[in-house]
């Protein structure tokens, strides 16, 4: 016999404003964690390391407990503590915390979309309903957007994984003009669930003022269109895979960068990133 679905003990507003208060507290600890963990490689070593490790213990623990006491079972606390921290190692602890609150802030953000159903099954439950409206719901897109320069061999790695994946690619060139610009494509073409953006070594750029210092960097293009997708899809849903030794964008705060290596380990990096957007993906695939 099915599980009945958790009821809301609170008013929706409530519950939403609640989790909403957590979400704001966890954005300051993952700004905290990437403000130490970002200027050198030192910072990794930082006694700060310990204060973050603390906050985002007693915040989990937090999170959890009032997830408990807002719906009737605990299947939305399971729900999003159903994974803890572990450290693979210690030179990647800074970025593994920044990763795993991010994750978790993603987890709440999908509970409050989902309070409007809660509600409704509250008011079925009491008998105060009279009928259930249609839901206007949106799955989210499987549609994966590639942004890439002129590393053609990372390109169709990455649309290949993507597939892999049982995801869609989307790579823009591929798409048919019909007489429009790059950026009326793009714009066209924005409606994904998730964005690649490859950061590869196609230009070469310096300071003006130290024209002997030259060292590679992303096209243009590639570094505006990062942009425009994280101000349409949001931080959690673009994955900037970064290869070789380049200068990377310092404005956009909270963009975690991935080393696309020659191992292959950022596939599994990237397979979880956007399974924490919410796009469910089976990662037995990559085995």
């Amino acid at each position: 016999m099915p599980t009945p679905p958790a009821k809301l003990l609170v008013p929706r507003k409530e519950a939403e404003e609640k989790i909403t208060g957590l979400i704001k507290k966890a954005q300051l600890i993952f700004e905290s964690t990437k403000a130490v963990w970002a200027p050198t490689p030192d910072a990794l070593f930082s006694p700060g390391i310990n204060r973050e490790e603390a906050d985002r213990e007693k915040w989990a623990k937090f999170a959890i407990h009032l997830l408990k006491t807002l719906f009737t079972d605990d299947s939305i606390a399971r729900e999003f503590g159903d994974s803890w921290l572990l450290y693979s190692n210690s030179l990647d602890k800074k970025r593994q915390l920044a990763d795993w609150i991010r994750a978790k802030i993603v987890r709440l953000e999908s509970v409050v979309q989902r309070l409007p159903l809660f509600s409704l099954a509250e008011e079925v439950a009491k008998g105060t309903a009279v009928s259930i409206p249609k839901l206007q719901t949106k799955s989210v897109s499987r549609d994966i957007f590639i942004v890439h320069g002129h590393d053609e061999a990372a390109k169709h790695e990455v649309a290949r994984f993507i597939e892999k994946l049982g995801l869609h690619p989307i790579i823009l060139h591929e798409k048919p003009d019909k007489g429009r610009t790059v950026i009326e494509k793009v714009e066209q073409h924005s409606d994904v669930g998730f964005t690649v953006v490859l950061l590869t070594p196609d230009d070469m750029g310096h300071p003006k003022d130290k024209p002997a210092e030259p060292k590679p960097r992303a096209r243009q293009n590639v570094v505006l269109e990062l942009g425009y997708f994280i101000g349409i899809l949001g931080r959690a849903r673009v994955c900037a895979l970064k290869k070789g030794d380049i200068e990377i964008p310092t404005d956009f705060s909270g963009v975690l960068y991935t080393p696309m290596d020659d191992a292959g380990a950022w596939q599994l990096k990237l397979a979880r990133e956007i399974k924490a957007a919410g796009i469910d993906v089976d990662l037995s695939k990559l085995t």
